[in-house]
């Protein structure tokens, strides 16, 4: 074992957070991981590694810890910590099936709408100050905006999280932010000896905050369930009695949201089942969407070229077309890529060898854990040229036939257009994990943020007072600001 481990975290903590790269090897960290019962852990720096990993086994052992506050509050059928097994393929097919490309196009038009509504809600703050600048909390704005996204896009409930005078939180907001709070507090290995936070039972105010905020979540959660399979089962009668007359019957009228395409997939399934299911998206996706549109906005403050790029882009594409999606909008899309490669939402993740593994003739043996330290592996030179560096044109590159942006393709290209650094491999790109259990809302996330960051650099330019630390805050598996007070200045009409 490599000297210098916590006797119960092993080297974990140096394998994760804003730490600088060492000149490592890639087989040379065998360690004790974070309480795993002393189980051999290895960590790889490769991508070409980690593929194979991550490929070739979808096994993954959970902290009994943290699993046992994921499974007080997301349930028992959660899909976050489940190892693998017939049940966890059968609910993430629902959930891939739900998130195909052709139904996220279906959501398009929402995405759009709960943008619009993030800057008109700006725009009018910015216009009551004379100077038409303010300063807002982005985390706060991030997490609004995924919430009101996904409560329409998942649910087909309205948050209000913006209204014409400002950006907000309703009741049910103010209980999901909670929640998604609550389970990293308790988890927090400083919590493992304060019974107020492990016994859930004790008469507590924390503890009974808990049970109200979690209430009102499960109690919206299962009554919007409930219509919704009852509406699907009185589709379904009408379809059936349709059915000589109309072939189909009224599957497309019913495709309207996320909870619908499960419902549609899974008829079987309960409402406590779905309910778990659906805190579950809600959950997995509302952070982490929420964090890679506060770094990248973050990210652009240092770069006002950048955020010319990504005006100009989004004022040619983004018209009245509530069809635009991240194809359309390739450099804002290469933007966004770039920040979540410097700062990925989820900073590491974990397989365990189910079977021998090969890694270029080293043979991991079955049993291992084998850890992959996303914020290292993603700044790595190996990976990636000058890869601490923030350049969006690794991934795209301006064509001067075309007069747009447009893909780049390691294969063919290296830096023959004058671009300062070779067209970047997209399968080192590891942010949404790989194989069978990466991340199903990948495309969905992408969406969401790629329309956000344009439609937010169409109406306005930001920046950051640098002589202000950033406060940043550690939640299981991320790492992002705890509050990011950045300046949003109003662009005129014409300024680019």
């Amino acid at each position: 074992m490599v000297p210098g481990g916590h006797w119960l975290f092993g080297h974990i903590k140096h394998l994760t957070g804003p730490l600088k790269v060492g000149d490592t090897d890639y087989f040379d960290h065998l360690f004790v991981d974070y309480a795993n019962e002393q189980e051999p852990v290895l960590s790889v720096l490769s991508a070409k590694h980690a593929r194979t990993i991550l490929r070739q086994t979808s096994m993954r052992k959970s902290v009994k810890m943290v699993n046992r506050h994921v499974r007080q509050t997301l349930g028992q059928q959660s899909l976050v910590f489940q190892s693998g097994g017939t049940d966890w393929k059968r609910q993430r097919g629902h959930v891939q099936y739900a998130l195909t490309a052709n139904a996220i196009a279906e959501y398009n038009s929402i995405i759009h709408e709960c943008a619009n509504a993030m800057v008109t809600a700006l725009t009018n703050l910015c216009k009551v100050e004379s100077n038409g600048l303010i300063e807002v909390d982005v985390v706060h704005v991030a997490q609004c905006f995924t919430l009101e996204t996904f409560g329409k896009i998942a649910l087909g409930h309205d948050f209000h999280c913006f209204s014409s005078t400002g950006v907000l939180r309703s009741r049910e907001a103010e209980a999901f932010a909670f929640l998604v709070n609550d389970i990293p507090k308790r988890s927090n290995p400083r919590a493992i000896l304060n019974p107020m936070l492990q016994m859930y039972s004790l008469p507590t105010a924390y503890n009974r905050r808990y049970w109200e905020e979690r209430g009102i979540v499960e109690s919206l959660l299962s009554s919007v369930i409930q219509r919704s399979k009852d509406e699907f089962a009185a589709s379904s009668k009408r379809g059936s009695s349709e059915s000589s007359n109309c072939t189909g019957g009224s599957s497309k009228k019913i495709r309207d949201n996320l909870l619908t395409h499960i419902i549609r997939t899974s008829t079987d399934d309960s409402v406590e089942s779905l309910t778990d299911m659906m805190k579950t998206i809600l959950f997995a996706g509302y952070e982490t969407t929420a964090i890679t549109i506060t770094f990248v906005l973050y990210n652009l403050t240092k770069y006002p070229e950048f955020q010319k790029h990504c005006c100009e882009e989004a004022r040619r594409i983004l018209q009245k077309d509530n069809n635009v999606t991240i194809s359309d909008l390739r450099y804002t899309r290469a933007v966004i890529m770039e920040s979540m490669r410097l700062n990925p939402t989820v900073i590491w993740t974990s397989r365990n060898s189910a079977k021998a593994i090969d890694l270029d003739g080293v043979i991991i043996p079955k049993g291992f854990r084998i850890v992959i330290p996303l914020t290292k592996l993603l700044v790595d030179d190996r990976n990636f040229e000058r890869a601490k560096e923030f350049i969006p044109t690794r991934w795209v590159r301006w064509s001067t036939e075309k007069n747009e942006w447009i893909e780049r393709d390691h294969r063919h290209e290296s830096t023959d257009h004058g671009e300062v650094v070779s067209a970047a491999d997209p399968a080192n790109f590891l942010a949404f994990s790989d194989g069978a259990r990466d991340c199903v809302g990948k495309r969905l996330a992408m969406n969401e943020s790629t329309v956000a960051l344009a439609s937010l650099m169409k109406h306005f330019k930001v920046s950051y007072d640098e002589s202000k630390p950033v406060e940043m805050k550690r939640r299981l598996t991320s790492w992002f600001p705890h509050e990011l007070d950045i300046k949003i200045h109003l662009r005129d009409d014409n300024t680019e």
